[in-house]
């Protein structure tokens, strides 16, 4: 029989779990039934759940937008249409689509955040002689090594097989400019993609999990260094 204590502890453990569950329902806007809104009233609970979104994610709201213009591109002869793009000045679009739950959202914010994060710490490595701190930390992660892993999921896969530089992609290069496509670049931001999708990227390859955290401490030192008082 449990102690009469840890029952109790137990049932107000699980009262409070469900207060806290229902304050986060009553908080966040109401899902539609399917059909039930029209176009520009679904546009508009999108808007709030993404502003929500980016506070989750603790990043500012103000440079996240929701596009009503699909934007597709060509590339190889096929078209493609993009669910969002993250732009080097901080600013991310995501492309409106009423068909898009609200879990693909995240999962998609979550891949154009990782893109903000690289190129935050891609400005500072390539700011920096080629004997500073920087370099020396992400030196073990040369082209070869990240070329023999391959992407970690179909769509990071696509870019690694569409590389058209004369040589391998290069951490923190410009790798559009260079190979017409961003295999290591895309490739982190399917990790942090599946990393708020399943909760734990355990199964990803060692390397490309120790590259992802090291991007991810040294955004966080830089952010952090944005911040403090001159």
């Amino acid at each position: 029989m449990l102690d009469e204590r840890l029952m109790i502890s137990h049932v107000l453990t699980r009262r409070t779990t469900r207060f806290i569950f229902a304050l986060k329902a009553a908080l966040a806007p109401t899902k539609p039934r399917v059909g039930a809104l029209t176009q520009e009233e679904m546009f508009s609970y999108k808007q709030k759940k993404l502003r929500l979104l980016c506070e989750e994610f603790g990043y500012d709201p103000s440079l996240v937008i929701l596009s009503d213009a699909p934007y597709s591109f060509n590339y190889l002869n096929q078209n493609f249409t993009s669910e969002g793009q993250a732009y080097p000045d901080g600013r991310i679009e995501i492309y409106f689509d009423p068909d898009m739950t609200d879990a693909r959202m995240a999962c998609c914010l979550a891949h154009e955040l990782q893109h903000q994060k690289y190129f935050l710490v891609r400005t500072a490595y390539q700011a920096e002689s080629i004997h500073g701190p920087l370099h020396q930390r992400f030196a073990p992660f040369t082209s070869e090594t990240l070329a023999s892993l391959g992407g970690v999921s179909d769509y990071s896969r696509e870019h690694w097989q569409a590389w058209q530089g004369r040589s391998l992609p290069v951490l923190f290069s410009d790798e559009l400019a260079d190979g017409q496509c961003e295999p290591i670049n895309e490739t982190l931001a399917e990790i942090a993609k599946a990393e708020y999708n399943w909760g734990s990227i355990a199964w990803i390859d060692s390397i490309w999990r120790q590259l992802y955290l090291a991007i991810n401490n040294e955004y966080r030192r830089l952010t952090l260094q944005k911040r403090a008082p001159l």
